[in-house]
């Protein structure tokens, strides 16, 4: 039995391949701070690659006193659904919540009953009460529900580092995230952290490098700051200084609208940065300063392109739906970016009305409604609904000349850890594991004929992981009546995260559907299936993509360097049979890792 758990679920990447970027470091802070040992921290790959049912089966296994978990809108529903029925099991488990989703307005969170108490805000100060399970029973008795926010006037390393005491360890070769900073002087409307953490807080420069450089002796080869403006520490030109021998590739969120000459760009990139996220949001100053951001949007842009000129890539930030702006302002940003070169990586997306925000409390004064679950989606700004916004988004990606948000891309290859290869001619099924992503292979020469059979065993495998991705893949031998892709797709998902925003932009869910059928199959046919759904052909060797948006299954072994070259044009319509050469293509041609 192990006394405390702490947990933080995943965000559900669009591909099987894509790692999840969920580094526990929340739930080992307030280990760390609590004294607690290393294995009260649910091991990373666990977090990562479980299932549903079997994430529910472990922490039935560990029967913790203590339950804590760290709330995001990304993993709010799987992890409520994970309490209920861990509530079910075990009526007397304290449950504790801390998390950005964990504010005194989110009323609909606060009133789940499987949580026994909230934690606001930054969580280390209340760590050695809220963990402990007498002390916990003391708080609870007088009858609070909520603890914090608690203004801290102290940078980060004021608690133990986790990395140090052992309770987060980085993969040999792998990324660690690191916080020099909590606090933020931007004073944005949209965003809550501004209210729980006003002024900012360094860790000075001196001590940073002491940690990266035991961040690189651990293996860490990548470091990710969590800080909310990179660039604004005083002490940054003696940090950039100190990281030029650390050898480690680096990235964070800056203000470009700060970045005066090539000097700090150039001094950025020897630092290990080669990518950098840059809030541009809108094209409108006026708007800029109506949200608290602030900033000169041609000086934003300036920026940007010093640092395309020291070799960095910016990641540009749009935002559509933010009180006052129009959908036009978004497309002259889209516009500038390309006319700039600087469209390479840009992220267009539609406002988040989130709990804890200066926008939502004024949201009814701003013309500002939005959906009251995750992601908080705005479906009306001014007088601008979401159709509107939506259709500003697309007319963005045709400037800048890919989609916002391209279709998640299913596993075809013939072998996946937890695949389920299902033949309905004989009822026979290689049982799967519970894993994060599944795979359901159907393999039949007639679908059709066994749709029952088909819509039970997917029926099946997403009430045992609800809140998981599922590939269904047909492997058929000759064409099938349609409708058994509409009665699929129909079949129900949990409302959370990845389904409502998914739902916003038109993409599949939790449930997504692919085709695999010989070359020989009717054009015509393809042609619909493919408008419905992923559909390839196969083939051992390379040919002609068949036309519009039907893809190929490539069966044996190819020279990767070959391919790129020839199909340049469309490479996210090439698949492989092999594992191998599937991952690699992910991740090196259609850089999906």
């Amino acid at each position: 039995m192990h006394t405390v758990q702490l947990i933080q679920l995943p965000l559900h990447p669009s591909t099987a391949w894509e790692p999840t970027g969920n580094i526990p470091l929340a739930p080992a802070l307030l280990a760390a701070a609590a004294g607690l040992s290393i294995e009260t921290v649910f091991p990373e790959e666990l977090l990562n690659s479980l299932g549903d049912s079997a994430l529910l089966d472990e922490l039935k296994r560990r029967d913790p006193e203590i339950l804590s978990v760290t709330l995001y809108l990304w993993n709010r529903e799987r992890t409520l659904h994970l309490l209920r029925n861990l509530k079910l099991w075990k009526p007397e488990l304290l449950i504790v919540a801390g998390g950005p989703e964990v504010t005194r307005d989110n009323l609909l969170l606060l009133g789940e009953t499987s949580i026994d108490l909230f934690v606001a805000g930054e969580g280390e100060s209340f760590a050695t009460e809220v963990l402990s399970p007498e002390k916990l029973r003391r708080i609870l008795a007088t009858g609070k529900k909520l603890l914090g926010p608690v203004v801290d006037t102290d940078p980060p390393d004021r608690w133990p580092d986790p990395y140090e005491t052992g309770h987060v360890t980085p993969p040999g070769g792998g990324s660690a995230h690191i916080e020099t900073q909590r606090g933020c002087q931007c004073l944005c409307s949209y965003c809550a952290y501004r209210r729980t953490s006003p002024v900012p807080r360094t860790v000075p420069a001196k001590t940073v490098l002491k940690k990266i450089r035991m961040l690189r002796e651990k293996g860490a080869e990548e470091l990710v700051f969590l800080d909310p403006t990179f660039n604004s520490r005083q002490d940054l030109s003696a940090l950039l200084s100190g990281m030029h021998d650390c050898n480690m590739d680096c990235f964070a969120e800056v203000r470009s609208d700060l970045i005066r000459s090539s000097a700090e760009t150039d001094a950025l990139a020897q630092a290990g940065f080669s990518s950098l996220e840059v809030g541009l949001q809108t094209m409108s100053m006026k708007v800029l300063h109506s949200v608290g951001r602030g900033g000169n949007p041609l000086s934003i842009l300036k920026g940007a392109s010093l640092l395309k000129e020291s070799g960095i890539t910016p990641i540009m930030d749009l935002i559509l739906g933010l009180p006052g702006d129009s959908p036009g302002n978004i497309e002259l940003a889209a516009t500038e970016l390309a006319a700039r070169n600087l469209h390479d990586q840009v992220q267009t997306f539609c406002l988040s009305v989130l709990p804890g925000t200066e926008l939502r409390a004024n949201a009814e004064a701003l013309g500002i409604k939005y959906e009251d679950r995750p992601p908080y989606t705005v479906t009306q700004s001014g007088p601008y609904t979401i159709q509107n916004l939506l259709c500003a988004r697309e007319r963005v990606s045709d400037i800048l000349g890919y989609d916002a948000d391209p279709s998640p891309r299913p596993v075809l290859c013939d072998s996946f850890p937890g695949m389920e290869v299902f033949i309905p001619e004989n009822k026979q099924s290689l049982i799967s594991p519970s894993v994060r992503h599944g795979v359901l292979r159907i393999n039949t020469s007639d679908p059709w004929a066994h749709r029952e059979s088909i819509l039970n065993k997917v029926r099946e495998r997403r009430s045992r992981d609800p809140y998981c991705p599922l590939d269904v893949v047909i492997r058929s031998k000759r064409p099938f009546p349609l409708d058994l892709l509409d009665m699929i797709s129909a079949l129900p998902e949990p409302e959370c995260y990845t389904t409502e925003k998914a739902g916003t932009y038109g993409l599949p869910g939790l449930l997504r559907l692919a085709v695999i059928m010989p070359r020989t199959t009717d054009p015509g046919w393809l042609m619909e299936c493919s408008n419905l759904t992923v559909t390839v052909v196969e083939s051992n060797a390379p040919v002609s993509l068949p036309g519009g948006q039907i893809g190929l299954l490539l069966k044996g072994n190819h020279d990767l360097a070959q391919l790129s070259a020839l199909y340049s044009r469309a490479p996210h319509l090439v698949f492989f049979a092999r594992k191998e050469l599937e991952i690699l293509w992910n991740l090196d041609i259609l850089e999906l890792g």
